[in-house]
């Protein structure tokens, strides 16, 4: 009859029947206009008897013996049934919230819940019935009446400005928050589009009473989710589920297309929206960077604090350095590593990080080697500007790893075989110009590299000092003047680079054992004798 009321049926399914009666008979369900059409304590029963009843709303536990609620909503979908589905459990982990959607479930209750809360839930579940029958009363819900065009929409959400617009079709809304959407793969827009992940998510979400305005806006998919939900919290919860049910994990229909959602924190007006968006825009790009599917903006303030107070700690440790050892250049870029893998810290801070690290590496590795560190790893700048451009941790990971091995491999091999050419060409230089005045500066700045340089890489390479061996050079000279040439002693003490002969007699003394003429004496005696014989 015109004017009667129509009533929609409820079944309630949970094992404990003091919990059915409870909800049966506590709640005045024809001031709703339903009536029970049945109830069961066991998963089993209750799908035999709803499919003989034909319900219009499920209320079920999850936790029943025989079958579960989750595996019940599965066999009454495969079956054909077009119930609204609402769970009610004691267990609140977010793989059942996370599959309950992906099951279309209109809402899931954590018990105890208040009987009014079943009650308003049952009615979404009936709103949602009569929109499904009824498609002008779903548009509406679809997308607001075009008050936001895009230019506004641009500059209200993304750029923080406060354009002019009509503001009184979102004053109804009590909770507002943002969703952004980016991938790693090529043509990701167009694989969305034509794999309906566009169409599908606002109407999944219009489905639970939640308004969707959305925006492309530079390989960006931005969705302002708006409702007017009895708990604020709600709201994030029903977001973040939906985001794990539409990734790549939730969405085995996807395409293979890995997807990043960035959930903005939940805000209380229109105009406060841009605040979610920047959250979940760095959420986004996070787990773009990490390659996590779903990343709560909620958790950004505390990676911030968390992202300051480390790095201010590690560039101190940095600028302590003053020598390289390479144990303590790996250890600090294993403590890097360990950020990045526990994603303790945003991405621009481990880019920080990073740059940081390997600037303080290269200075060192100029300063203690002397040498010129483009011969070694290229140009610097390159480096730096590819650490800045990672699109990810492990291409990041890659490039800092890939320079401290190439430094540590010139060090071991290269810079090696250097040294030893070096070293040679200083004593080729002092065995042509030992009767010189050699001053070490001097000798330095003949190859190039510093004075404390040269003098430590000749001493721990042969084992003596650049004197030393000056010094045993112009013996050896002395020695064979002294047997092969008539020349005076002061004669030869000049031609090795003694300007004072009393002075090359003591160190002539003191290297031989005894004075150029004893040793002239001894041993042109000897070479006479020898040529006689």
């Amino acid at each position: 009859m015109k004017g009667e009321q129509v009533m929609y049926k409820l079944f309630i399914a949970d094992d404990e029947q003091l919990v059915v009666e409870t909800l049966s008979t506590m709640i005045d369900w024809n001031a709703s206009g339903v009536r029970i059409a049945g109830t069961a304590n066991n998963g089993k029963q209750a799908l035999e008897r709803i499919l003989q009843s034909d319900p219009d709303v499920v209320l079920t536990d999850i936790r029943m013996p025989g079958m579960s609620g989750l595996e019940l909503i599965r066999a009454l979908k495969e079956r054909g049934c077009k119930a609204e589905c609402i769970i009610v459990s004691g267990y609140s982990e977010f793989e059942y919230a996370k599959e309950a959607i992906e099951l279309e479930a209109v809402d899931y209750l954590i018990k105890p819940a208040e009987l009014e809360e079943v009650a308003r839930t049952v009615t979404k579940a009936i709103e949602r019935l009569k929109r499904k029958t009824d498609p002008a009363e779903n548009r509406p819900e679809q997308r607001i009446a075009k008050a936001l065009d895009r230019a506004v929409f641009t500059d209200l959400i993304v750029h923080a400005k406060r354009p002019s617009f009509d503001r009184a079709p979102y004053e109804r809304y009590g909770q507002f928050a943002a969703i952004v959407i980016g991938s790693p793969a090529t043509h990701w827009l167009e694989r969305m589009k034509n794999n309906g992940v566009t169409d599908a998510l606002p109407g999944f979400l219009a489905n639970r009473g939640i308004v969707v305005d959305l925006l492309y806006e530079q390989q960006k998919v931005i969705l302002l989710c708006m409702a007017a939900l009895e708990e604020s919290g709600s709201l994030s919860e029903i977001l973040l589920a939906t985001a794990a049910a539409f990734s790549a994990d939730g969405s085995p229909d996807s395409d293979d297309l890995s997807l990043s959602f960035g959930i903005g924190p939940v805000v209380s007006g229109i105009m406060d929206a841009h605040l979610s968006f920047l959250a979940a825009d760095q959420a986004c790009q996070m787990g773009l960077f990490f390659g996590v599917s779903v990343m709560d903006g909620n958790r950004w303030p505390g990676i911030t604090r968390v992202s300051e107070r480390l790095l201010s700690d590690w560039s101190e440790r940095i600028e302590s350095l003053t020598l390289y050892e390479q144990k303590e250049f790996e250890e600090l870029l294993e403590r890097w590593t360990e950020w990045g893998t526990g994603r303790l810290i945003a991405p621009v801070t481990l880019k920080k990080a990073g740059i940081q690290w390997v600037n303080r590496l290269l200075d060192l590795i100029e300063q203690d080697y002397g040498i010129k560190i483009e011969s070694v790893i290229g140009d610097r700048t390159r480096l730096i500007d590819g650490i800045l451009e990672a699109p990810d941790w492990a291409s990041l990971q890659k490039q800092c790893q890939d320079c401290a091995q190439g430094v540590q491999f010139y060090l071991n091999v290269t810079k090696t075989t250097l040294k030893e050419k070096v070293v040679q060409e200083i004593k080729a230089y002092l065995e042509s110009h030992y009767h010189e005045n050699i001053q070490l500066d001097q000798l330095a700045e003949r190859f190039d590299l510093n004075s404390s340089y040269v003098s430590n890489l000749y001493s721990k390479s042969t084992g003596q000092t650049i004197l030393e061996y000056i010094t045993l050079l112009r013996i050896q000279k002395a020695k064979q003047m002294l047997r092969e040439s008539s020349f005076k002693i002061s004669k030869i003490s000049q031609n090795v680079g003694y300007d004072n002969q009393r002075y090359f007699c003591q160190v002539f003394k003191k290297r031989v054992g005894v004075s150029p003429g004893q040793y002239r004496e001894d041993h042109m005696i000897k070479v006479e004798e020898s040529r006689s014989s």
